[in-house]
C-alpha cells in the first residue's frame, strides 16, 4: 500500500522537492534564538484560538521581543527547523533521557524547563561529541553507512566549526538560560546557529543515515548495499516478537533500501501536515489521522477515476415555496458534498468524516450523533472515491430524519432546506416526488367547497400537518416549537395522528371561531378519513413546513 502511493509522492517530489513538504510546515510555539559572531536574536513564536463568524480560528504570530512581526526571519528558521528535528524522541542523541530534539551541530532544541537546569557538559557529551566524530556508532553497519558520508563527516573545516559552536553556546548558555526564565517552562527554546539551509540539509542526511531505519541491528549489507528495516507503519521490536518470520532465516518482515526509506520519511512528513484527514494524490485515496504528530495511514484506496465535474446539473428547487429562496444550480462535485454537509448535517460532516470519537456537544445531538455515524461512509464513498451507489440511497432512507432532526433543534428553516433538498436530489434520480403546489390547491379546493370527498393519503397528510402547525400557533406559552410538535413526530399511525389533532383541537378551541369555515372542515375531513396508511412523514412534515393555508388570503390560493 504504501509503496503505491509512494510512487505517486515522488513524481511530485521530484519537481517540488522539499518544497512540497515546507509549504504546509509550521514552527510550534516557543522562544527561538538566532546566533551569529554579530550577536544574539530572539523571537517568539504564539499560536491562539480566535472565533471568526462562530468559526473557531488558530491564528499564528512570529515577533521579535519588541512584539515586531517578523515574516522573514519565519522563513529563515522554518527550513532550517524542518532538517533539524529528530526523527522521534527514542532517535535522539541523549536517548534514553531523550531531552535533546534536534540532529545537529547547529542547533538545541530543549523544552524550557529542561533547558534551565541543562550543564554544558551533558550537551559537549550527547550532542556535540557524538556529531563530531561517531564514536558511540561502531556497530558494523553503523561503520558501512558513515563511510558513505566520509566526505562529509572527515573535512577540517567541519571539525573547526563544531568547536567553535561548542565554545559560543558554552560562552552564551548563563545568559540564555537567564532569558529564557520569563518564558512558559513547558514550550520548546530552538537555538539556531547562522548557516546556509544547505549546511543544514547536509547535516540531517547524516544524521537520517543512521536513524532512518527501525532498528540497524536489523540491517544486511547485500553487494555492498545496507539494507534495513523501515521505521514507518512497522513496529518489530524486542518486544513484539511476533511480528518476525519466524520460519525464515532473514527475520524481518521486509528490508528496504536507504533511498527507499528515505522516500518513506518524505511522504510520512508531507502527509503529516496535510490541513485534512483525506488527502488525493492523483488517483489515491488516502485517509489518515494523527498520532503524536505522526501520520498513520488509516485507509487506502485506488480511484480508477477522478470526478470534478457533476455528470449532469443538479437543481436544488424550492418545492417549500420559502420566501425568497431561489433555485440552487450544482454543476461540481464539491458544491454537492458542500450543501449536503451544511444543510443535513449543519456542518457537522466533513470535519468527521474519519473521527470515530465523535462526541455529542452543543452542535452535535445524540441524533446527529448516530445519523453521522451511520452514514458517513457512504459519504466518504461519494465525495471522496467518487462511487455514488449508496449516496441516494441513504438520501431516501435517511433523508427525513435529517430533517426531523432539525425540527426538534428548533432549526426550522434549516429542516425547510433539507426537505427541499431530499425532494431535489430525488427528483435528480428520477424519483417522482410529491407535487406540493398541486396537493395543497386539491385541498384548498375541498376546503372552500365542503367537498367531503374522500381526501387522498397524501393529501390527508400533508393536511393533517397543517392543521397540527396552525392548531400550536394558537398556544400562549413559551414553550418551544419543537417540543410542542414532538407527539405528532412520533405518531406512527393514523389513528395515533387523528387523536393528537382532536386533543390539541379541544386544548385551544377557545381560540378558534365557529365562523372560521376552512379550518373546521379541515377538522371534518381528517376526522372522517377512515383509511389506515402507512405513516406518510413527508407529506406531514410539507404541511408542517409550507406555508400554512390557514393563514392564506382568498387572492393568495
Amino acid at each position: 500500500m504504501i509503496y503505491d502511493l509512494l510512487e505517486v509522492f515522488c513524481s511530485k517530489y521530484e519537481i517540488e522537492g522539499d518544497k512540497l513538504i515546507l509549504d504546509n510546515y509550521e514552527l510550534k510555539d516557543g522562544l527561538y534564538i538566532k546566533m551569529n559572531d554579530t550577536g544574539i536574536k530572539y523571537f517568539i513564536k504564539s499560536s491562539r484560538k480566535v472565533k471568526i463568524d462562530g468559526k473557531s480560528i488558530t491564528e499564528h504570530d512570529f515577533k521579535d521581543i519588541s512584539g515586531v512581526l517578523q515574516s522573514k526571519a519565519y522563513e529563515w528558521f522554518k527550513s532550517r527547523d524542518y532538517y533539524s528535528n529528530v526523527i522521534d524522541t527514542g532517535k535522539s542523541y541523549d536517548a534514553p533521557k531523550k531531552t535533546i530534539h534536534n540532529n545537529n551541530y547547529l542547533t538545541l532544541f530543549m523544552k524550557i524547563e529542561e533547558f534551565l537546569n541543562v550543564e554544558f557538559l551533558h550537551l559537549r557529551t550527547k550532542l556535540f561529541k557524538k556529531v563530531l566524530n561517531f564514536k558511540e556508532f561502531d556497530s558494523k553497519n553503523e561503520k558501512k553507512i558513515l563511510e558513505s558520508f566520509c566526505h562529509l563527516i572527515k573535512p577540517l573545516s567541519r571539525k573547526k566549526d563544531i568547536v567553535k559552536k561548542m565554545r559560543e553556546l558554552e560562552r552564551t548558555l548563563p545568559q540564555i538560560q537567564e532569558f529564557a526564565k520569563e518564558y512558559n517552562p513547558k514550550e520548546y527554546l530552538r537555538i539556531f546557529f547562522e548557516k546556509d539551509e544547505e549546511i543544514y540539509k547536509r547535516e540531517s542526511a547524516i544524521y537520517l543515515a543512521l536513524k532512518l531505519y527501525n532498528d540497524n541491528k536489523y540491517s544486511i549489507e547485500i553487494d555492498g548495499n545496507i539494507l534495513g528495516l523501515s521505521n514507518y507503519n512497522m513496529g518489530l521490536n524486542s518486544k513484539k516478537p511476533f511480528l518476525e518470520q519466524k520460519t525464515k532465516k532473514l527475520t524481518t518482515p521486509f528490508m528496504v533500501s536507504p533511498a527507499m526509506a528515505l522516500e518513506v520519511k518524505l511522504f510520512f512528513d508531507w502527509l503529516a501536515l496535510q490541513p485534512y484527514k483525506t488527502d488525493l494524490l492523483d488517483n489515491m485515496f488516502v485517509n489518515k489521522f494523527s498520532d503524536n504528530g505522526k501520520a498513520i495511514i488509516n485507509d487506502f484506496d485506488y480511484l480508477p477515476v477522478k470526478i470534478e465535474a457533476l455528470k449532469d446539473e443538479i437543481v436544488v428547487k424550492n418545492h417549500l415555496y420559502i420566501k425568497d429562496k431561489e433555485d440552487i444550480r450544482l454543476t461540481e462535485l464539491w458544491q454537492l458534498e458542500a450543501i449536503v454537509d451544511e444543510v443535513f448535517y449543519n456542518k457537522q460532516l466533513k470535519n468527521n468524516y474519519f473521527r470515530d470519537d465523535l462526541k455529542v456537544s452543543d452542535f452535535v445531538s445524540k441524533k446527529l450523533q448516530q445519523l453521522i455515524f451511520e452514514t458517513k461512509y457512504a459519504m466518504v464513498n461519494y465525495f471522496k472515491k467518487y462511487d455514488e451507489k449508496e449516496f441516494y440511497q441513504v438520501i431516501k432512507k435517511y433523508g427525513t430524519d435529517f430533517v426531523v432532526e432539525h425540527i426538534r433543534q428548533n432549526r426550522d428553516y434549516k429542516a425547510k432546506e433539507s426537505l427541499n433538498l431530499k425532494f431535489s436530489l430525488l427528483q435528480h434520480k428520477g424519483v417522482a416526488i410529491m407535487d406540493i403546489m398541486e396537493v395543497q390547491k386539491r385541498v384548498i379546493t375541498k376546503l372552500e367547497t365542503s367537498d367531503y370527498s374522500d381526501l387522498s393519503s397524501e393529501e390527508f397528510f400533508y393536511l393533517c400537518g397543517q392543521a397540527a402547525k396552525y392548531l400550536l400557533t394558537k398556544s400562549k406559552s413559551g414553550k418551544k416549537d419543537a417540543d410542542m410538535l414532538e407527539p405528532f413526530l412520533r405518531a406512527k399511525s393514523v389513528k395515533k395522528l387523528k387523536d393528537e389533532i382532536k386533543f390539541t383541537f379541544f386544548k385551544y378551541k377557545h381560540e378558534i371561531g365557529l365562523n372560521q369555515t376552512k379550518f373546521n372542515n379541515a377538522l371534518s375531513l381528517i376526522t372522517a378519513y377512515e383509511k389506515d396508511d402507512v405513516f406518510n412523514s413527508d407529506s406531514f412534515l410539507v404541511g408542517v413546513l409550507s406555508q400554512n393555508l390557514f393563514y392564506m388570503k382568498k387572492e393568495e390560493n
